[in-house]
């Protein structure tokens, strides 16, 4: 499996990070839970509203089990 994770060098406050990035485009986004459709559903394992009434993801998360929806989240459309 090829790793398409980017990462770029941030400043804040002075120090410097790196950031896990991915490029979409907004037009493929849903109301569902953007974390889950941009990162995919191992995301989920991260979220403080995982399995809570304020959970987002319920009907995004059912889709990437069904195989309706990518399992690793969008495509990163930086890496064409």
């Amino acid at each position: 499996m090829i790793d398409m994770t980017s990462y770029e060098k941030m400043n804040i406050g002075g120090k410097e990070f790196l950031a896990k990035t991915k490029r979409i485009y907004q037009k493929d986004l849903t109301s569902d839970c953007w974390s889950i459709q941009i990162w995919g559903l191992p995301y989920c394992r991260t979220c403080e509203y995982l399995a809570t009434e304020d959970c987002g993801g319920y009907d995004i998360r059912k889709k990437i089990l069904s195989g309706e929806f990518p399992l690793n989240g969008l495509p990163d459309v930086g890496k064409q």
